[in-house]
């Protein structure tokens, strides 16, 4: 991957703290990447009474690259890819695992599985344009407007809407469109580093732990890294 993309600069210590600055590689359609961020939000705020602030950077990655850029009925793409019963065992799964944490799915809403290129260039332009907190504010619209409330992030009219509620300025979708060639080059270089599961967690460029944590697992694995930083 490109030094501009994996290349973590540690922020000004302040007395008695770390900063950590955390990359975070998941799709917006990945249940566990839901699951994985309601728990770590959880996760910040116990760092942060231990002294540990963490600065998140959204990296991209597509779970179906070939998906068409319009989408798929869901049901239709579901029972092809894993078959629809195996497919509804799967979200009863992220169902029960999401409760912990506050990860609400209403999969009964979703009627489209879409094609999260447009989804990814919005929040990457929401990081150019508003740093690390906007693009977390974009990612977490996504993510509960998917998984809760069942909206095609595919449709451009639901990402514009979204961007303006979480904060961009007007015209975002438009502005993002140039980025949309930079997600498929990052999906892919991070698919070329071996990763091919999400989410993924990268610090100063390396993989630090795969896979959603419950809040404890991140904040023993947060902390363990900002004393090896120290």
């Amino acid at each position: 991957m490109k030094d501009n993309t994996l290349n973590i600069m540690h922020d000004t210590k302040l007395p008695n703290r770390t900063s950590l600055r955390l990359q975070v590689v998941a799709d917006v359609i990945c249940p566990w990447c839901f699951i994985g961020k309601r728990s770590l939000d959880l996760a910040l705020d116990q760092l942060d009474a231990l002294g540990v602030d963490v600065e998140i950077e959204w990296l991209p990655y597509q779970l179906n690259p070939t998906i068409p850029a319009e989408g798929m009925d869901r049901k239709q793409f579901r029972t092809m890819r894993f078959g629809w019963e195996n497919s509804l065992a799967m979200d009863a799964r992220a169902v029960e695992a999401g409760r912990r944490f506050g990860a609400e799915f209403n999969y009964q809403l979703q009627t489209r599985t879409p094609n999260t290129v447009a989804a990814h260039a919005l929040a990457r332009l929401a990081r150019t344009e508003g740093g690390a907190a906007l693009q977390d504010q974009v990612v977490d619209a996504l993510f509960t407007a998917y998984f809760t409330q069942g909206k095609d992030i595919g449709d451009h009219a639901v990402l514009e809407r979204l961007a303006e509620e979480a904060g961009m300025q007007p015209g975002a979708l438009r502005r993002s469109l140039a980025a949309h060639d930079e997600i498929r080059a990052l999906d892919s270089e991070i698919k070329s580093l071996g990763l091919n599961g999400v989410p993924s967690y990268l610090m100063d460029g390396q993989l630090l732990f795969s896979g959603s944590q419950d809040i404890q697992g991140y904040v023993n694995l947060l902390s363990s890294a900002a004393g090896r930083s120290g």
